[in-house]
């Protein structure tokens, strides 16, 4: 009996010192687990299409003219490219609108259907805004009808399946009462 005596208590011991070690390694990990630094919430990361649609014009207009244009394609790019809703959509237009010239706009029979119409157009003819490049020299500012302006000159790059169309556009832009630069015109350069 003594024997039986002595590989139950063997038994307990192994089994006390396995539980308490798994304590010890539980209140260790515990103590020291990595800690979230943004107080436990979620981290998010805005998808173009929220980028776009949460752009405040009002607080951050781009400062510079080249910044608008490359404002202008960023949201033509996710137009094109990305999936949205109704009200992104016209959460992006407004934004898109908020960079063009007041008389740009009222030359548009109907800004928002027309935009809406031409990415849509140009998804199911299986276009993508592959990429762009805005022109990083300063433009030079000229006075025409006694408001400064300038223009800017991109490169954009179209995919078609695996065709690629490069073509080059010039914006005209102009600063508003604001004394913000608005896109008046654009179009393909011309040579």
């Amino acid at each position: 009996m003594e024997k039986n005596g002595v590989g139950s208590a063997v038994a307990k011991s192994i089994v006390l010192v396995l539980l308490g070690a798994m304590v010890v390694l539980g209140l260790f990990f515990l103590f020291n687990r990595k800690k979230d630094s943004s107080g436990g919430e979620e981290n998010y990361k805005l998808s173009a299409v929220d980028t776009i649609t949460t752009t405040n014009l009002d607080k951050t207009y781009p400062a510079d003219p080249r910044k608008v244009v490359e404002l202008y394609c960023q949201i033509i790019k996710v137009l094109y490219n990305e999936k949205y809703t109704v009200e992104q959509e016209k959460a992006m237009l407004d934004v898109l609108a908020g960079i063009l010239d007041d008389e740009l706009l009222a030359n548009q029979t109907n800004f928002y259907a027309a935009m809406s119409n031409e990415a849509q157009s140009r998804r199911n003819e299986g276009y993508s805004f592959s990429t762009y490049q805005v022109n990083s020299s300063t433009p030079e500012e000229i006075i025409i009808n006694d408001r400064k302006c300038c223009e800017v000159e991109c490169y954009y790059s179209l995919m078609k399946g695996s065709t690629r169309e490069s073509m080059y556009y010039t914006f005209l832009l102009r600063k508003d009462d604001q004394k913000r630069w608005k896109i008046a015109y654009y179009g393909p350069t011309q040579n």
